[in-house]
């Protein structure tokens, strides 16, 4: 292509390029609809400590972590944005000025039902200041957790047996919207981040209803973080655990962290999600011929960004899904596929495609029989080449001036009608 009109969007978070340049021939109509808070300035150092210092409905870490010795701080693994070196620098020096030891603080990888991370994934989350010079485990939710009760929903309450032993906890993580919790953030980081596989099935399948079957709960879904029983049960899970401070960041369409809120686990998360309303809302497209949902946040689980637009798209619409983490699809043990017919423990076959006239998968690291939940894997036709990807849609239309509508942040960002306040 010659004559043609580049647009830029993210690359998949933990990618080498923070941005990939998608050519269009000249001849199309491209609508690029990004999210309010696509360009929004990134974190600096003060907005950070004033949070720490000043965080909702709790003291300051300074002063919770006083007389305090073991400290578990906990992490959202790679499927998440979250750039947690940054902001855990100055919470170890929060810590230290409170007298606590370099040996006696540990990270712990909050991976929930998700494959273990590696050093390189350590490294790209931590940085090396951190993931050289302090322990860092990877959650296990089949073994090591401790019994702490259960919720009123029923639901166990197994958590990781090296954060039960600590005597500060500490979570970091990131609010953005979520398919079954509203939004992410919060009380997320101990269910399922950190609990066990039993707690994970039963929250997840029996208090939420997603699993094969059966229907999810009503007070459940895209942007309803309020009354959402999924969400609540968490909370109720997060307090009997007792995480003493909790901070989440909101980000931006390049993944670097926005605004911060810390403190307790359920305030800093209501706050942070009500701001999360405005920023990740986006226009609904209109008279398009194929709509480009692009993921980065969670590029590694594709399978939302159709999930979270497909009730949005046109009729008869082609869709490209652009989903290009090099390490491919997460691995996911209660949904997962780990054969054609075979799941996690609570695996959901896909459901057949019903208006979509063609579903393109665009990535130069192609999985024959991906994570993709949302689709059957014979709806899914997999291109490695971004010039395959325009051949394929000009062959599809049969039209030279094809209206092209591009979302750059499909995978967090949602209609405006999904986010406003219920």
């Amino acid at each position: 292509m010659e004559d043609v009109t580049c647009i830029t969007v993210p690359e998949a978070a933990w990618a080498d390029s923070r941005t990939r340049v998608l050519k269009f021939p000249k001849s199309w109509n491209i609508e690029v609809y990004p999210m309010k808070g696509y360009l929004a300035p990134a974190l600096n150092r003060e907005k950070i400590l004033y949070s720490l210092r000043n965080p909702i409905h709790a003291k300051p870490l300074r002063k919770i972590a006083e007389g305090k010795r073991e400290v578990a701080i906990i992490f959202d693994d790679n499927t998440r944005p979250t750039k947690v070196g940054e902001i855990a620098k100055i919470v170890i020096e929060e810590l230290k000025s409170a007298g606590i030891k370099d040996d006696n603080i540990r990270f712990i990888a909050a991976l929930g039902a998700h494959g273990a991370m590696n050093k390189a994934d350590f490294l790209k989350k931590l940085g090396s200041e951190i993931a050289d010079e302090y322990a860092v485990y990877n959650h296990n939710p089949f073994h090591g957790c401790e019994h702490l009760g259960e919720t009123s929903q029923g639901t166990p309450i197994e958590v990781n047996g090296e954060y039960v032993s600590c005597d500060l906890r500490i979570g970091i993580g990131c609010i953005v919207p979520h398919p079954m919790m509203g939004f992410g953030g919060g009380a997320k980081i101990l269910l399922p981040g950190i609990a066990s596989m039993k707690a994970i099935e039963y929250n997840h399948a029996n208090v939420g209803g997603y699993v094969g079957g059966l229907t999810p709960h009503p007070s459940t879904g895209w942007g309803r973080n309020i009354g959402n029983i999924l969400r609540e049960d968490c909370e109720e899970f997060a307090r009997i655990a007792k995480i003493d401070f909790k901070i989440d960041v909101l980000i931006n369409g390049f993944n670097d962290s926005i605004d911060i809120y810390s403190g307790d686990v359920v305030e800093e998360q209501r706050t942070g999600a009500e701001k999360g309303r405005e920023i990740y809302s986006s226009e609904i497209p209109a008279d398009y011929d194929a709509i480009i949902l692009n993921t980065s946040a969670k590029a590694n689980e594709a399978a939302l960004a159709l999930s979270n637009w497909y009730p949005f798209i046109s009729e008869n619409a082609i869709v490209v899904v652009i989903a290009n983490p090099p390490g491919g699809q997460v691995t996911h043990y209660a949904y997962g596929k780990f054969g054609k017919n075979i799941g996690g423990s609570i695996f959901n076959p896909g459901k057949p495609l019903e208006k979509i006239k063609q579903l393109i998968w665009f990535s130069e690291h192609p999985e024959v029989d991906p994570l993709f939940p949302i689709a059957r894997p014979g709806e899914i036709q997999r291109i490695k080449s971004w010039n395959e990807v325009i051949e394929e849609v000009s062959s599809l239309t049969g039209k030279r001036d094809i209206r092209v509508a591009v979302i750059p942040n499909a995978d967090v960002q949602c209609p405006s009608s999904v986010l406003k306040p219920l």
